[in-house]
């Protein structure tokens, strides 16, 4: 006969509502020696901590070892405890409890056996060695009674072996000569990661710039998607009936744009497709070269860019196939509820989308509504605050991105230095025009190219290395609080992405990001050659090219969706409100009959075939 350790017997119900804990009556399940007989409750993975978020977070990090007063001897005697590493660790154990950790009940043997095989780096084998990464910081528990709870109902008689084995891998801190954490220490950095490291940034210095880049996701990312997927603009607007451009009577957005033509049945678009990652149609064919980003209305008519030889930029009424010329030079924004648009350069930057609306040849940016904020900077992303809320842009350090008028062989630098600020910029909208508040800046260290989300919910940025090029990018989210006649903001990182591109465009049900990344010898292979040294690929490597990737912010993974041919650029994508992503293509191939490059607007149904 078996019986649990005799530590695990000591497991009191201190709260009702303790994680892992049963009522005093319950009858647990049988030990997986002797069915007949009946196991003890689990221990508790962790208690609750009612500490207030600065005093949780001060002690959190002094057990952890970081640098602040009382700090102990643990994680820093073998890690860096940077805000980069926590939010690293609180990524992997976000990632643990949604996949290994999963029943911290432990109510059968079979679910405690599938929670540590889940820890092992080949899951489907059961002698394979465990893996810290995949615990994260719950590594800080593997010595506590739940991990021996565990193991004891995985395992029976012989889950002192197997439970050794864990140890010596997986239980941090490593090492014999480091105290272990004791319960009441790892409930107190138990509470404070699952709250999402409040005060982390207020309580630790800032990190020196980054080398390397450690991806992670942290649960954040996939709660903020769950919520939108119900309630963000895309569904807000389909709600309120907007008119998408070329849909006619459908109602699945799939079905929208089947009568423009398909980029692959061109001569200058074939192979522009990726087999399973939809199909490239051509909206317009233009012979003029435009100037930095492209980017259209939510309902999808009008797109607008500058133009490379002119003063003026370009809005294209794609319902009335019209150029509109604008009184502007660049950085075209629309905002989520298609009630106006930004441009900058003009007398004037924000103006009402009745401007548009009302089909006129050309706009100088002195129309009714049309007002002066000048505060928004360059490089400007806008969103809005979901329920009605206030209108926002963002502006930060940028590196200007206009490539593929020449032969361009890699992506944008990054010089984002120590002092990096982000702004954010609110305002009402009053009447026909636009009211402004009082800007708020958030300091972010080494990042730049700010993008952000249509609810203004969530910020991404390009961060840099030492050596101001592209290291990834960063997530944050955005927790606006109303103050005086303005707000404060928060923007904690909640994930990291180790990918190398332009800046990106948000879906507007906040699931997907879209970016190009110019085409280097890296990608050879990828891309189908045997190496950047393969004759095939030789005119990549003096014509150059750019792809689109679109990438599922929950997962982290990108998948190239074009397929652009040397000397072809697809550039500056974006979404419209139902899920189809417009982009840029600049070709630098000569066409045959009329001796001029071209660029042409193209819409891929890429992330609708991908839901």
């Amino acid at each position: 006969m078996q019986d649990a350790p005799a530590d695990m017997k000591t497991c009191l119900v201190l709260f009702g509502v303790l994680i892992g804990c049963h009522g005093n009556n319950a009858t647990p399940d049988a030990g997986p020696m002797d069915a007949a007989i009946d196991a003890p409750m689990a221990p508790a993975f962790r208690n609750p901590v009612a500490l207030a978020d600065d005093e949780l977070a001060t002690q959190a990090l002094a057990i952890l070892g970081a640098d602040v007063p009382n700090k102990q001897t643990s994680c820093n005697s073998c890690h860096a405890i940077t805000r980069q590493h926590l939010r690293y660790w609180r990524a992997l154990g976000d990632t643990s409890m949604a996949s290994c950790l999963t029943d911290l009940q432990v109510q059968t043997q079979e679910s405690a056996t599938q929670m540590l095989d889940c820890l092992r780096s080949m899951p489907e084998l059961a002698t394979s060695d465990f893996e810290v990464k995949k615990l994260g910081i719950w590594a800080s528990a593997a010595r506590l009674p739940w991990f021996e709870y565990v193991f004891w109902k995985a395992y029976g008689a012989d889950y002192a072996t197997q439970r050794d084995a864990f140890l010596n891998i997986a239980a941090m801190p490593h090492g014999d000569t480091v105290t272990p954490l004791t319960q009441a220490q790892f409930d107190i950095v138990a509470e404070w990661f699952l709250r999402g490291q409040p005060k982390l940034d207020a309580n630790l210095a800032q990190d020196p710039a980054p080398t390397t880049c450690t991806p992670g996701i942290s649960s954040d990312v996939s709660a903020h998607v769950a919520a939108l997927k119900t309630t963000g603009w895309r569904a807000v607007n389909k709600d309120n009936a907007m008119n998408m451009y070329d849909c006619g009577g459908a109602t699945d957005p799939k079905l929208c744009l089947a009568d423009k033509p398909l980029g692959s049945a061109q001569s200058y678009g074939t192979g522009w497709d990726v087999a399973g990652h939809g199909q490239l149609r051509v909206l317009k064919d233009v012979t003029y070269k435009s100037s930095y980003w492209t980017r259209s209305s939510p309902d999808g008519r009008f797109v607008a860019h500058g133009v490379k030889n002119t003063s003026a930029s370009t809005i294209i009424d794609l319902q009335r196939d019209v150029a509109v010329s604008v009184a502007a030079l660049y950085d075209p924004g629309f905002f989520p509820d298609n009630s106006g648009f930004v441009f900058q350069g003009g007398s004037r930057n924000t103006c009402p989308m009745s401007v548009l609306t009302s089909n006129p040849a050309s706009i100088a940016m002195t129309e009714a509504g049309c007002t002066k904020y000048s505060q928004i900077g360059l490089y400007q992303h806008v969103g809005r605050a979901l329920g009605g809320g206030d209108y926002f842009t963002i502006d930060s350090e940028f590196v200007s991105d206009d490539g593929g008028h020449t032969a361009t062989h890699g992506d944008p630098s990054a010089y984002f230095g120590p002092h990096a600020i982000a702004y954010f910029n609110p305002f009402i909208l009053t009447g026909p025009g636009y009211t402004s508040k009082p800007q708020i800046e958030v300091p972010q260290a080494y990042e730049g190219d700010s993008v952000l989300s249509p609810s203004a919910g969530l910020e991404l940025t390009r961060v840099s290395d030492p050596n101001n090029a592209q290291i990834g990018y960063v997530l944050h989210k955005v927790v606006a609080t109303p103050s005086g006649s303005s707000y404060t903001i928060e923007a904690p990182e909640i994930a990291r992405y180790c990918l190398s591109g332009g800046k990106v465009g948000f879906s507007y049900d906040e699931r997907w990001i879209v970016y190009h990344h110019y085409v280097t010898s890296a990608d050879a292979v990828e891309l189908g050659f045997t190496g950047p040294n393969d004759p095939a690929f030789a005119a990549y490597l003096s014509l150059g090219a750019a792809n689109i990737y679109l990438m599922d912010i929950r997962t982290g993974v990108p998948v190239r969706i074009t397929n652009m041919a040397p000397g072809q650029y697809a550039l500056f994508p974006h979404f419209r409100s139902d899920g189809w992503i417009y982009a840029d293509v600049r070709d630098d191939n000569i066409q045959a009959g009329d001796g001029l490059a071209h660029e042409y607007i193209v819409a891929s149904d890429a992330a609708l075939l991908a839901e």
